[in-house]
């Protein structure tokens, strides 16, 4: 499915955990409202790619991460990420191929979280 990013009509893909039990396939529309709130999404082309975390912290907040490759977090942010209309600073780290991007989703599905040795950007305004 990553690899489907155009930036055009398949600009985004978005995966969400949920139990087997939560009855999903009957009722997508609750278990989503359920689920959803925590997800892994990729957003851009299938050469060039944000991939973005959001998760339910142990203070029961959610907070929002932009994903990267290990890297100095406080490196200036040299490279952008177009989505529509959307224009975002990133990290050169930050930016992922679908091939690059597939292990991270996959990793996600397993384990509902990135593999260890890629770094987390807390962005703060979402």
């Amino acid at each position: 499915m990553l690899g489907l990013l155009d930036n055009d009509e398949q600009f985004a893909w978005q995966i969400w955990w949920c139990p087997d039990d939560a009855d999903w396939m009957f009722n997508p529309e609750q278990a989503e409202e359920q689920y959803g709130n925590s997800y892994l999404q990729a957003g851009g082309t299938a050469e060039k790619m944000s991939v973005e975390l959001r998760r339910r912290e142990d203070d029961g907040e959610y907070r929002f991460y932009i994903v990267g490759r290990d890297h100095d977090l406080a490196e200036p942010l040299t490279e952008t990420i177009d989505v529509q209309a959307a224009h975002e600073p990133r990290h050169p780290s930050e930016l992922f191929t679908a091939d690059q991007a597939a292990p991270v989703f996959m990793h996600y599905v397993e384990h509902q979280t990135v593999p260890d040795g890629y770094t987390l950007r807390l962005i703060a305004d979402m």
